[in-house]
């Protein structure tokens, strides 16, 4: 087994994209465990993990939106816009739904998880459609990110439904959850 095979300027970029992910991840969780933790004021250990996270997740959005452009012009799979269009609509229908149906304010973290999710469906999809991934492995990821995405919306959905300890740990687990995902999918980028 060899790793990065063949890597090209725009696999990199997904590569180094999905990486800061991970870091923006880290930093995010390390931001709540400080910040959120029951009697903690988070201090300026919390302050440069947001930063940190802040910093990370602009930079990977910029990389993987890069990579994603340049590979999807070669890539033979459905195009990227559709995928960008989904995640605005459902965007739209989880406002919706979540306000109305479940009475919840919404918050900067709904997006997130869905630019999260369109930004590595996009990876996915390119990544098929030019032949790095196999439909064995494109499926199997589009299921993982798709299984963190519904578990992440529904810890948004429950967070303001729970007392202060448990929703401290509740919101920890969309992090946990995406970081695991973008491991993942570094590791099977390596490998392809």
């Amino acid at each position: 087994m060899m790793l990065f095979r063949n890597f090209n300027a725009p696999l990199w970029e997904i590569f180094a994209g999905n990486l800061l992910l991970l870091f923006c991840s880290l930093f995010y969780l390390a931001w709540w465990v400080v910040t959120f933790r029951p009697n903690s004021s988070g201090g300026p250990v919390g302050v440069f993990c947001i930063v940190a996270a802040f910093i990370t997740g602009i930079v990977a959005i910029v990389l993987l939106s890069g990579g994603i452009s340049l590979l999807s012009q070669s890539s033979e799979s459905i195009p990227v816009m559709f995928i960008l269009l989904g995640a605005v609509a459902l965007l739209i229908v989880l406002v919706l739904v979540t306000t109305m149906a479940f009475h919840r304010i919404v918050t900067s973290e709904l997006i997130i998880i869905l630019i999260w999710a369109a930004l590595e469906l996009s990876v996915i999809t390119v990544l098929y459609g030019t032949g790095r991934f196999g439909s064995g492995s494109a499926v199997t990821l589009a299921v993982l990110v798709g299984i963190a995405t519904v578990v992440s919306l529904i810890c948004y959905v429950l967070y303001y439904r729970l007392d202060e300890i448990v929703s401290y740990w509740v919101g920890m687990v969309p992090l946990t959850a995406a970081g695991l995902a973008v491991a993942v999918i570094l590791g099977v980028l390596a490998v392809s």
